[in-house]
């Protein structure tokens, strides 16, 4: 019996085979021989429907050490597999990302500009410039290069009434100016379909855009002259409104699909509460609205230590000279980290008008993050855990001040309130701790 050489099948055969490959097996079918490199790019090109996409597990995206900065690694830490994927937009460590949907990420580039990209297929997308935001504005300091570029943030969001506006650099701007970002849909449908609804500073306030725009439509009403505070929000396909969760835990639904959007409360605000360290709304694929609280607390493991060695020698700071104290503002301090203490999960009952808690999200998980949260059945993917919370670290202010800092990266057991670390496989490269690894979903749309 002859050998059969797969580098010399029909083509139709070719594109058979690797229609029913998975997103994965379909970029490492590029590396057989010239053939299927092309058969391969040509169905990630024209954004085919493959079978098994909709059964694709979330992946952490992250930049790796062991790859070049212009590559990013997508990693599925339930099958162990990794792929390396190009990111055309410059080192993945000048980025910040600040949202994820549709196997699509948003980061912020190095002029602190939006930027919309599928890892998988290197689609790519702009939305409006920082200074199409209604408050933002160029600084014109001389000089060419990133590092002299500054802007003017207008705190009072109305430029000229601001004694002294807040002066950013761009890296300044590109990791405090963007809170989260949501997308309505993929980029890919075109048409204006796809909608980004931004919260930024100052205080969560909130624009959206489409890509292409030239600027930022500001979401502002006449009876909320400080219309901020939104921790989250999502697009409900169903009626094509953007779900948006404030500070206080009151929702608003907005519509943005005129020129102008149209905002309702739907809820009023909770009464009597702690505020948690984060909050997330999601549509459960049951029909209700979820709300997420994450609570954090910071671990000091210089303490800790202490605490493991009771018999450490004490010197008196007049015999030896003593390293400056370490600002809290530091690039690194790695003594200190923010860890998750508490995750509750509660149901929205419209009709009591309470928030109804959760004992147990049954046969499902979450998937919290700067990605839009996702609540995935357990038993369409037997892979993951019930009664989970897949987690990365999206405290923004921890993750831009500790940028070289351990990330809290794991599965929370909502039942015993504990973290899991995922286990480490042979094919997964450990990420880099900025920018913070984040959730997608792969798609070649």
């Amino acid at each position: 019996m002859e050998s059969s050489n797969w580098a010399e099948l029909l083509d139709d055969v070719l594109l058979t085979i690797i229609e029913q490959l998975d997103i994965s097996d379909l970029i490492r079918s590029s590396a057989v021989c010239a053939s299927w490199c092309a058969t391969s790019t040509a169905v990630r090109r024209a954004r085919f429907s493959l079978p098994s996409s909709a059964k694709q597990l979330p992946c952490l995206f992250y930049a790796c050490e062991a790859y070049s900065p212009n590559n990013a690694v997508v990693h599925c830490p339930f099958t162990g597999e990794s792929i390396r994927v190009p990111f055309p937009l410059g080192p993945v460590t000048e980025h910040s990302v600040v949202g994820a949907g549709h196997g699509w990420i948003v980061t912020a580039d190095e002029v602190s500009n939006l930027r919309l990209i599928n890892p998988i297929t290197g689609a790519q997308a702009c939305l409006p410039p920082i200074t199409g935001i209604h408050h933002v504005e160029k600084s014109f300091t001389g000089a060419g290069n990133n590092d002299a570029l500054m802007y003017n943030v207008f705190v009072s969001s109305t430029p000229g009434l601001d004694p002294e506006p807040l002066l950013l650099t761009a890296n300044e701007a590109r990791e405090c100016m963007y809170h989260r970002v949501a997308l309505s849909c993929s980029p890919s449908i075109g048409g204006g379909a796809c909608v980004a609804l931004l919260a930024h500073m100052e205080c969560g306030e909130l624009s959206f855009a489409r890509p292409g725009d030239e600027r930022w439509t500001w979401v502002s009403l006449d009876k909320h002259p400080c219309f901020g505070g939104f921790e989250d929000f999502f697009h409900n396909d169903n009626d094509g409104l953007f779900y948006a969760l404030r500070y206080d835990g009151s929702i608003y639904t907005l519509d943005l699909n005129g020129d102008s959007p149209i905002v309702r409360q739907i809820t009023g605000k909770v009464s009597q509460w702690w505020h948690p360290s984060a909050m997330y709304l999601l549509w459960a694929p049951w029909g209700d609205i979820l709300q997420v609280r994450r609570w954090r607390s910071y671990v000091d493991l210089m303490a800790a230590s202490s605490l493991d060695h009771p018999n450490n020698l004490e010197v008196d700071d007049d015999d030896v000279d003593l390293d400056p104290i370490v600002d809290i503002n530091d690039d690194i301090y790695p003594y200190l980290e923010l860890r998750t203490t508490d995750i509750e999960v509660f149901k929205v009952d419209f009709e009591r008008k309470k928030l109804v808690k959760m004992k147990s999200l049954d046969d499902h998980a979450l998937f919290i993050g700067y990605n839009s949260t996702m609540c995935i059945s357990t038993k369409d993917y037997p892979m993951l855990k019930p009664n989970c919370a897949y987690i990365t670290d999206d405290s923004s202010e921890y993750v831009y001040m500790y940028k070289n800092s351990w990330r809290e990266i794991g599965i929370w057991d909502m039942k015993s309130k504990s973290l899991q670390s995922f286990a480490c496989t042979e094919n997964s490269s450990p990420w880099l701790n900025w920018p913070s690894p984040v959730w997608i979903k792969p798609s070649l749309f």
